[in-house]
């Protein structure tokens, strides 16, 4: 984990980097990091540190821009067929990325919404993954 000093001297903390950009989606903009929900059928802890939860999560935005569609702009009367123009709908930032995140280890996982496809993984922080003992064995 990175740090830096603060003005007091105390130690500040640095959270990990999200990826700017996705090969398949171009730039990504990213929301604040959130206590993920708690949900009954999924365990809130970390897999790595046993952070009981809950983990941290954010969306990405990625620049959207609809495909041209069909409207009718003209109903059809007795004898004549409807008109129909092609239309382009207007581009919009819309949430095509998650990311998930342990607050104790750092350890976060970048999906691609569509098909869920992870994306990047930062590994845990090595002195913060394993939670220290008493007699300093691990196992």
């Amino acid at each position: 984990m990175e740090s830096a000093l603060t003005g007091q001297g105390a130690v500040a903390r640095i959270l990990p980097a999200l990826p700017d950009t996705d090969p398949e989606a171009g730039e990504i903009r990213w929301d604040r990091w959130e206590p993920a929900l708690l949900v009954t059928h999924i365990d809130p802890t970390c897999r790595t540190c046993a952070f009981p939860g809950p983990l941290s999560t954010a969306f990405g935005k990625t620049w959207y821009t609809p495909e041209p569609t069909q409207v009718r702009i003209q109903r059809s009367r007795p004898g004549e067929p409807s008109k129909w123009a092609r239309v382009q709908g207007k581009p919009y930032w819309c949430k095509t990325h998650y990311a998930v995140r342990c607050p104790q280890c750092d350890e976060m996982t970048v999906y691609r919404r569509q098909g869920w496809v992870e994306i990047h993984y930062r590994p845990p922080t090595t002195e913060r993954a394993v939670p220290s003992t008493d007699d300093n064995v691990l196992f």
